[in-house]
């Protein structure tokens, strides 16, 4: 999905049916490379990424929810991250709901990964968020809140490393606290690590 070639509409339009289809696969592996795929739009056609949102979106929230591969779900979240990179809020349309929902729910997984997955995404939603979900966002970081500061205390150090500059550096109202907002890595370090699959 990083060829240039893919700029080309001929070529574009079947490699994503084909890519749509294996996310259904059987195979948890197939299921995993295809939503690969799908995230390294972004660099084979980055202008294409809006075009496309829609039909994106739809299929990386569905692989949030793998009910038998937390590898799919993880590629998904980086998949999200790299798409999420290319679009501005009023892109994300009513995925915005479906999305911050799912990304919750892995806040506090057992699984090491993706919590930290979860608290990156998080934080670049928002990043994103400015008028249409700006009271809807804000109402998930109040129900969230406890849950965010828990977040500063993971047991797993690699985990415990904050979103929430972007969350206090946002128009969005938050409970003051001078630990969240000071001394902890940024979101955009965070997804950097997301994205390459690298934990430090």
């Amino acid at each position: 999905m990083s060829d240039p070639m893919l700029r080309e509409k001929k070529f574009l339009k079947p490699v994503l049916h084909i890519l749509e289809e294996k996310s259904h696969d059987r195979n948890s592996i197939v299921r995993q490379m295809a939503v690969r795929g799908l995230g390294n739009l972004v660099y084979g056609a980055p202008e294409k990424v809006k075009k496309h949102k829609k039909f994106l979106m739809v299929i990386l929230i569905r692989a949030l929810s793998d009910p038998f591969s937390s590898e799919v779900i993880g590629e998904s979240m980086k998949a999200v991250a790299k798409v999420l990179k290319e679009l501005k809020e009023k892109d994300i349309g009513s995925s915005f709901r479906d999305l911050t929902q799912q990304i919750r729910t892995y806040f506090d997984n057992e699984d090491d990964a993706l919590r930290l997955l979860s608290f990156v995404l998080f934080g670049i939603l928002a990043r994103l968020t400015k008028r249409k979900w700006k009271g809807y966002f804000a109402e998930q970081v109040r129900q969230s809140w406890v849950t965010l500061l828990l977040h500063l205390q993971d047991p797993n150090p690699r985990v415990s490393v904050s979103p929430q500059p972007d969350i206090c550096g946002s128009e969005i109202h938050v409970p003051s606290t001078s630990r969240t907002c000071g001394g902890q890595e940024s979101t955009a370090a965070m997804q950097q690590r997301a994205e390459t699959g690298h934990s430090e």
